[in-house]
C-alpha cells in the first residue's frame, strides 16, 4: 500500500504543502502485537457508514490484514482526495471547503480568486466515521437535458456550468492534540467491501478496480432498518459522477458538522441534502404506508398489515436522527419530528387507532381562545372498537389486553404455557396450510367452470389479475345457480365456494375469509391442535384443557405465567431470585415456553419506537408525609412512543415508561452492524421493576422536558425539514388522567402561536443561572387598568377577611429556554415542585400542570401550573360532574362554569365537549370561559411561596 510520500507530493521546502505534508507519520501496516486489530475491530463496531456496518467478522479480518494505518498530526490539513478509502480509529478532524464563496454556491477558491472570509465546514470525522471522496463531472448538470426545445434554457445551462466549473476541494483538517489514526483500505477490496464481503474466498486480484465492484441496489421494502441508506449510499459511490454523489457518501459516512447544513446560508449545500437524502427518505415513507394500504386491501391480518419490525424501526429512527443532524447542526442536536408524525400517521393507516380525528367534528370560538372537540361523535366513533378485539382474538388473534391497566400492553408477554404456545404457532401453520387447501380446491371449481362456461375463469379470479378482472369473474360467479352448481359437483354452501363467489378471486391468506368464517376455522383448528380429551385425538395424546392461567392455580409455573400477564415488568412474588429460579426451571422442564421478544412484536398492535435518556434529578414523590425518592438520579431511562388509540387532538400520541426490561438502549443505535439483539433483550429480562410507576401525584417534568426536546425541530420555523411538525408533551394531572396505574405522557401537534393562553406575559426576567425567562403569570377574569382602582380593591377586600384581587387568579410559571433539558433548568423545576408539595400539605392537596412545546423561533416554552386536587360531586360521570376546590371551597355550580378542570387539553383551551351547555359556553366566550377556569384552579398564598422559592434561589441577575 503506497504511504502518503508515495503519492506525488510536493517537497519543496518553499511551497506551503511541503510544510503541511511533512507532520505526517509514514503509512505502516498493522501490527496486532501493538493492538492495531482490537482498534480497528472496535471502529468497525461503532461503524457510521452502512456499507461497512452489514460485513462480517470474516470479512472485516480479511480487511483488516490487508489495510493500513496512518496518522496525521494535530493542526495538519490535506486534500480529502489523497486519504483515499479510510476509516476513523482515533481523533477528530473536520471536513471543509475553505475559501468558499460568499454568494451560495460552493465553488472553491481558483486561480485569480479570492478567499471567502471563512471555510464552509461540511462534515466531522470521529472514531466510527468513514470518508472516501472522489473526482466527480462538474458538467454532469446538463446530462441528459434536451437543450434544442428551449435556447435559453441550454444558455442558462451553460452559464451555470462556467460559473461552477472550478471544482470543491475540501480538505480534511486534525482538531486538538490527539492526532487523527485512520486505517486505510487497500484499493482492491473496495469493491468487496460495496458487496458486503460477498464471494471474498481468496485474496483480490490484482487486476481488480478500486470502485468496480458495488452492492446491488437494495429495494424500499428491504428488511434491513437502514436498506435505504445502503441503497443512497451504494447508488451514489458507484460511478460519483456528480457533486450529489460525493456529498451523499460523506454525509452518509461522516458526523454531522457544528454548524448545520440548514443554517449555513449556502443553499447549494441544502439543494444537494434535500434531492440526495431528504426526498428518498420521504418517499420510502410514503411507500410504507402505500404497502400498508395494499396489505389491508388483500386481506392480511391487522398485525401482519405493518411492514417494519421492531429492530428495524429503532434502525429508521437512528437514520432520522442522522440526518436531522447535519440540517440542524451538531450543537442544536438531532430530532424525531417528522419519524413521530409519519409513525402516527400510520397507525391510523393501519387501524390502531379506532378512528381518524378529523373525522370528529370540530369548532373553534371566535376569538380563537378554544377549540371544541365533539365528545358525542367521539363516544360514536368508540363504539365498536370492543366488538373489534373481541371478534379478532375469537379468530386466532393473540389478545392485546395485559397488565396493570389499558395501555400496559405495549410489550406483551413473552411466557406462555405449553397449549398457548402451540395455538400460537402451531396452530397458525395448521391455519396457513387449510388456506392452502382452500385455494386449491377453489382452482379446482375454477377449471371446472372454465370447461362449462367456455371462459377462461382463471385468469379472471387468479391473485395476479386486475381489479376489472375480479369483478368480472364475481359477476359470473354469483349469477350461478345452485343447480348448475351440483352438476358439476360443487357445494354451493362449502366455505371453498362462498369466498370465491363473494370476493371473485382465490384466497390468498386467512384474512381474506369473512369473520364468522375465521372464527369456525379458528376454532376447528384449536380443537386439532388442542384436543380436550385423548378420545378426540388419534394418537392418544394428554393435553391441558386450555384454561386461562390463574395466579390462584396450584402449579406454579401456571402462577408464574399469570404473574407475567397480570404485572408486566414486575419480579414473581417480588422476589428476583425466585422469579429467575421459576423461569429458568419452567423452561428446562418444559411447563414454561419462551417466545422472542423480537418475534412477539409482530403480534403487538400497540407498535412503537423507543426514546433514551438519562435522569439527572430523582423524581420524587410526596403524599401527606415526607417527600420520597420513586427514581434515583442518574439512571438509564426509556420512552416508549405509540398511537393514542382513542385521539382527541391531531397527531395524538402517548409515551410510557419502557425501562423495566433489558434493553440495548442507545448502544444497539450505535452498534448497528448486529442485526440480532441481544439474549437478555429477547427474553424480555427484567432489568428495572421500579421504572414501573404510577400516573397520579407523580408528575414527571425531567421526562416531559426530554421528550419534548427529542420531539421537537431545533430551530425557526423557516428552517424547517419537509414534513416536520410542531409537537406539544405534557402529562395530565389526577383530575384528568383516568388511568392510576401506569405512567404515561400526552403527545400531540401545536405550539406557542396555536394557544393564546400561554401567550400571556406578565414581567418576565431573565434568570441567569438556567438562561431561561421566568415570569409568573396570573390568569383571571378581573381586568383594571387602574392601578390606584385596584389598590384600593385589595385594601378594601383585606379589611374585609376577603381574597384579594391578586389571589383570585390561578398563576402559572411560563419558562422561556433555548435548551429545556438543561441540568440547572430540571433542577429548578424539580426543586419548585418538592417545596410547593412541602409547603402546601403533600400530592393529596396540590397537583401540577407542566407542559412543553416550542416557541416557533429555536426555542422551547415550558408552562408549570400548581393546581389544586379538585373533589368530584355526585355520582355522575366526571365529564358531566360538578367539581368542587377544597381550598377555596367554590363550587363548579355556583361559579357558572360546566367544566373546571385544568389538564394538558382543557388548560390551553382544547376541550372535549360532551355536554351541550358547555359547547355553548365555550364559543359564546372562549377566552372568558378559559380565564375562568383557570381562576377557579387557584390556590391561595401560592404566588407568595413562588416568589419566596425565585427570591431565595437567588437566580436572576441583580440578585
Amino acid at each position: 500500500v503506497p504511504s502518503f510520500k508515495g503519492l506525488g507530493v510536493a517537497t519543496d521546502a518553499d511551497t506551503e504543502e511541503a510544510h503541511t505534508f511533512r507532520s505526517y507519520e509514514a503509512t505502516v501496516p498493522y501490527d496486532e502485537d501493538r493492538g492495531d486489530r482490537s482498534e480497528m475491530c472496535a471502529a468497525f463496531d461503532v461503524a457510521r457508514s452502512p456499507l461497512l456496518r452489514r460485513l462480517t467478522a470474516r470479512v472485516i479480518k480479511r480487511i483488516i490484514s490487508q489495510a493500513a494505518i496512518d496518522e496525521i498530526a494535530p493542526g495538519a490539513s490535506m486534500p480529502c482526495q489523497m486519504l483515499g478509502w479510510c476509516l476513523v480509529l482515533n481523533g477528530e478532524a473536520v471536513v471543509e471547503i475553505p475559501g468558499a464563496s460568499e454568494d451560495g454556491c460552493l465553488r472553491g477558491t481558483a486561480a485569480g480568486e479570492t478567499k471567502g472570509d471563512r471555510a464552509v465546514e461540511l462534515a466531522r470525522l470521529r472514531r466510527g466515521d468513514s470518508i472516501n471522496w472522489k473526482d466527480y463531472d462538474c458538467d454532469s448538470f446538463g446530462d441528459g437535458v434536451n437543450c434544442s426545445s428551449d435556447e435559453d434554457f441550454r444558455r442558462q445551462a451553460s452559464r451555470t456550468r462556467t460559473h461552477c466549473a472550478p471544482k470543491l476541494d475540501p480538505r480534511v483538517t486534525v482538531q486538538g492534540n490527539t492526532p487523527l489514526r485512520l486505517c486505510r483500505f487497500h484499493p482492491e477490496t473496495s469493491g468487496f467491501i460495496a458487496r458486503g464481503g460477498s464471494k471474498l474466498t481468496s485474496t483480490p486480484s490484482r487486476g481488480s478496480s478500486g470502485t468496480g465492484g458495488v452492492m446491488a441496489p437494495m429495494g424500499m421494502g428491504s428488511k434491513h432498518p437502514l436498506g435505504l441508506a445502503r441503497q443512497v449510499l451504494s447508488t451514489h459511490q458507484r460511478e460519483a459522477r456528480s457533486l450529489s454523489d460525493v456529498l451523499t457518501t460523506l454525509w452518509l459516512c461522516a458526523s454531522a458538522p457544528r454548524e448545520g447544513i440548514g443554517q449555513q446560508g449556502r443553499s447549494a449545500l441544502r439543494a444537494h441534502f434535500l434531492a440526495s437524502l431528504w426526498a428518498p427518505l420521504l418517499n420510502m415513507l410514503e411507500e410504507h404506508k402505500v404497502e400498508i394500504k395494499t396489505r389491508q386491501a388483500q386481506g392480511y391480518r391487522k398485525h401482519d398489515c405493518f411492514p417494519l419490525q421492531g429492530h428495524q424501526i429503532v434502525g429508521l429512527k437512528a437514520h432520522v436522527a442522522h440526518l436531522t443532524e447535519i440540517w440542524y447542526g451538531a450543537t442544536r442536536g438531532s430530532n424525531y419530528s417528522m419519524f413521530y408524525k409519519w409513525f402516527v400517521e400510520a397507525m391510523t393507516t393501519l387501524g390502531v387507532t379506532a378512528y381518524h380525528y378529523k373525522s370528529i367534528p370540530q369548532e373553534t370560538s371566535p376569538d380563537k381562545w378554544c377549540t371544541v372537540v365533539d365528545g358525542a361523535a367521539r363516544a360514536n366513533a368508540l363504539k365498536g372498537k370492543g366488538g373489534e378485539d373481541a371478534m379478532y382474538v375469537a379468530s386466532g388473534g393473540i389478545s392485546q389486553k395485559q397488565g396493570r391497566s389499558a395501555i400496559d400492553n405495549t410489550l406483551l408477554r413473552n411466557v406462555m404455557l405449553p397449549w398457548e404456545a402451540r395455538e400460537l404457532f402451531v396452530g397458525r401453520a395448521v391455519r396457513k396450510a387449510a388456506c392452502k387447501f382452500i385455494a386449491i380446491r377453489q382452482t379446482c371449481i375454477l377449471h371446472k367452470l372454465s370447461a362449462h362456461l367456455e371462459l377462461n375463469m382463471w385468469d379472471l379470479a387468479s391473485k395476479d389479475a386486475t381489479r376489472k378482472a375480479h369483478v368480472a369473474a364475481c359477476a359470473v360467479l354469483q349469477a350461478m345457480s345452485p343447480g348448475e352448481l351440483s352438476d358439476m359437483g360443487v357445494d354451493h354452501e362449502s366455505i371453498c365456494w362462498r369466498q370465491l363467489r363473494s370476493t371473485g378471486v382465490i384466497l390468498a391468506g386467512y384474512g381474506q375469509l369473512c369473520a364468522e368464517d375465521q372464527r369456525k376455522l379458528w376454532e376447528a383448528v384449536r380443537s386439532l391442535v388442542n384436543p380436550r380429551s385423548n378420545d378426540d385425538d388419534p394418537l392418544g395424546r394428554t393435553f391441558s384443557s386450555g384454561k386461562e392461567a390463574s395466579l390462584d392455580a396450584e402449579d406454579v409455573f401456571e402462577q408464574f405465567v399469570a404473574w407475567c400477564r397480570d404485572r408486566p415488568g414486575e419480579f414473581f412474588q417480588g422476589n428476583k431470585a425466585r422469579h429467575f429460579e421459576v423461569h429458568l426451571a419452567g423452561i428446562w422442564c418444559n411447563k414454561i415456553i419462551m417466545v422472542k421478544r423480537s418475534v412477539m412484536e409482530r403480534f403487538s398492535l400497540a407498535r412503537y419506537f423507543p426514546l433514551y435518556w438519562h435522569r439527572t434529578q430523582p423524581l420524587w414523590g410526596c403524599h401527606s408525609t415526607e417527600p420520597f425518592t420513586v427514581r434515583e438520579q442518574g439512571v438509564q431511562e426509556s420512552s416508549h412512543v405509540r398511537a393514542n388509540e382513542c385521539p382527541y387532538s391531531a397527531f395524538h400520541g402517548m409515551s410510557l415508561s419502557g425501562g423495566t426490561h433489558a434493553d440495548e438502549g442507545l448502544a444497539q443505535e450505535k452498534a448497528m452492524r448486529r442485526r440480532q439483539s441481544c439474549i437478555l433483550m429477547e427474553m424480555q429480562w427484567i432489568r428495572d421493576p421500579a421504572a414501573n410507576i404510577e400516573n397520579w401525584f407523580l408528575t414527571d417534568i425531567e421526562k416531559i422536558l426530554q421528550e419534548a426536546w427529542q420531539l421537537n425541530p431545533h430551530g425557526p420555523k423557516e428552517m424547517h425539514l419537509p414534513g416536520e411538525m410542531f409537537v406539544v408533551v405534557g402529562q395530565n394531572p389526577k383530575v384528568g388522567s383516568s388511568i392510576k396505574e401506569t405512567q404515561h405522557t400526552q403527545l400531540y401537534e401545536g405550539a406557542l402561536s396555536t394557544y393564546p393562553v400561554m401567550q400571556l406575559t406578565a414581567n418576565p426576567r431573565y434568570f441567569e443561572r438556567l438562561s431561561a425567562w421566568v415570569d409568573v403569570v396570573p390568569v383571571g377574569p378581573m381586568k383594571t387598568d387602574d392601578a390606584e382602582a385596584e389598590a384600593m380593591l385589595n385594601a378594601a377586600a383585606g379589611e374585609a377577611g376577603e381574597e384579594s384581587p391578586e389571589d383570585q387568579h390561578g398563576i402559572f410559571v411560563r419558562i422561556t429556554t433555548q435548551r429545556p433539558t438543561a441540568p440547572e433548568l430540571v433542577e429548578f423545576l424539580v426543586q419548585l415542585r418538592l417545596c410547593l408539595l412541602a409547603k402546601f400539605g403533600g400530592g393529596q392537596t396540590l397537583d401540577f400542570l407542566v407542559l412543553a412545546m416550542s416557541d416557533e423561533k429555536g426555542g422551547f416554552v415550558v408552562l408549570f401550573a400548581p393546581i389544586p386536587q379538585l373533589v368530584k360531586l355526585g355520582d355522575e360521570k366526571p365529564d358531566f360532574a360538578s367539581w368542587a376546590n377544597p381550598l377555596t371551597g367554590e363550587s363548579s355550580d355556583v361559579v357558572g362554569l360546566e367544566e373546571a378542570r385544568v389538564d394538558v387539553g382543557k388548560g390551553v383551551g382544547h376541550f372535549l365537549v360532551s355536554k351541550t351547555a358547555l359547547r355553548e359556553q365555550l364559543l359564546s366566550d372562549g377566552e372568558g370561559t378559559l380565564r375562568r377556569v383557570w381562576a377557579f384552579n387557584r390556590v391561595p398564598g401560592l404566588r407568595a411561596a413562588v416568589d419566596g422559592f425565585v427570591a431565595q434561589w437567588r437566580a436572576f441577575g441583580e440578585d
